[in-house]
């Protein structure tokens, strides 16, 4: 009887020393977890400001892009041409103005303007 009473608390000592290294290892799992969670944390974060910022710069390159168009327009001769005519009301050599006659107003004669030949 004393030898099952020895192999009892033989096999209680084995899962005894057992139940202590998995406590032990699952204390030392959960202490890296909690060392590595916050970096992991930062990591997320950034990847998601990393996102942001990818789809800022592709909204910023298409601004630049537009930009950068209406600067070749501006300085061509033909966006000059159309501002001195809107805005000077010039004329090329030979053209003959056509003004939009206004409803109920009659418009005076420019001092400069040839009328008849």
């Amino acid at each position: 009887m004393s030898w099952k009473k020895n192999k009892n608390f033989n096999s209680r000592q084995k899962k005894a020393v057992w139940k202590r290294r998995f406590i032990c290892l699952a204390l030392i799992f959960c202490g890296v977890c909690l060392l590595l969670l916050p970096v992991q944390l930062k990591i997320w974060k950034l990847k998601g400001d990393l996102k942001d910022y990818q789809l800022q710069e592709k909204e910023l390159m298409a601004k630049r892009k537009e930009i950068i168009k209406q600067i070749e327009y501006y300085s061509s001769d033909a966006y000059v041409e159309e501002r001195a005519r809107e805005e000077l009301g010039l004329v090329k050599p030979g053209e003959v103005p056509i003004r939009d006659a206004v409803p109920g107003r009659v418009q005076i004669p420019d001092e400069n303007a040839v009328i008849g030949d």
